[in-house]
């Protein structure tokens, strides 16, 4: 009986997460008083949290950054190669390789969707990415298509199956880029009912420089992956201040925050 209220909890979440993906569209926000050459452009590659409310919390903060923000709507169920057709478009349509600097927060696929792209397509005036890194959400498109196959491409399509073994594309580097990391330490409800696969990978890795030895800061935080799209009131500052001068704010912590990211009951900041 438990098996199935489970069963149908995730049928329905994944219903939900088709019917707002299928509404979303490409979020845009530009100062046209200005010229191109003397703003700064913010582009936000979502991940599959990105649903048309999370796109909208995202807007709602950086809009008010003087900025030009671009949020596209480029991570498409038909497969990852779709995915990255729309990614070229979205780019060659908005020309962010014309603006003074571009700002980058990339969730995990958008990660993907973006180191695809910089293969092919050279964006020199990128100056910082920040990163949402999640040792355990990382695994969801291996752990769900391996135990719920049907259902995870019923709710999110061949994508999710292409990024469950893509080989992922080496990513950018350069001498004006700054690399930040966002480290969760929570686990989606998600990633605790798979936490048996989740942990059948292999041991969890929180240590900061050993996810990315090429960041230059880092923080720890006890959100989980789907609070991570909204939580600006704790977020945006940190991300700013890296966006100025390379570095999170010092009191923020730079060692994992919780010892068991499946505790369900973590206290939530």
């Amino acid at each position: 009986m438990m098996y199935r209220f489970k069963w149908l909890f995730i049928c329905s979440f994944g219903l939900l997460f088709f019917h707002a993906e299928a509404l979303a569209k490409h979020l845009i926000h530009v100062d046209e008083s200005r010229s191109i050459d003397q703003k700064t452009a913010l582009l936000i590659m979502n991940g599959f949290g990105g649903s048309k409310a999370a796109c909208k919390a995202q807007m709602a903060f950086w809009e008010r950054q003087n900025m030009d923000v671009f949020i596209p709507d480029v991570l498409l169920r038909p497969s990852l190669e779709v995915s990255s057709k729309a990614v070229d478009t979205f780019m060659a349509s908005f020309e962010l390789a014309d603006y003074k600097e571009v700002k980058v927060i990339c969730y995990i696929a958008g990660a993907f969707l973006l180191h695809t792209h910089l293969l092919d397509h050279d964006i020199p005036n990128i100056t910082s990415i920040v990163y949402d890194r999640s040792p355990t959400q990382e695994r969801a498109p291996q752990t769900v298509i391996e135990r719920f196959p049907l259902l995870g491409k019923l709710s999110k399509g061949r994508v999710l199956e292409d990024l469950s073994h893509a080989v992922w594309p080496n990513p950018p580097n350069g001498p004006i880029l700054d690399k930040g990391l966002i480290i969760e330490n929570r686990a989606t409800s998600l990633m605790r009912l798979l936490q048996n696969e989740c942990l059948a990978m292999g041991p969890l890795t929180f240590d900061w420089r050993q996810i990315d030895s090429d960041a230059v800061d880092a923080f720890h935080i006890a959100l989980d992956h789907d609070m991570m799209y909204r939580r600006w009131d704790l977020l945006g500052e940190a991300v700013l201040q890296f966006f100025e001068n390379g570095t999170f704010p010092e009191a923020l912590p730079r060692s994992r925050v919780a010892i068991n990211p499946f505790d369900k009951n973590m206290i939530i900041p």
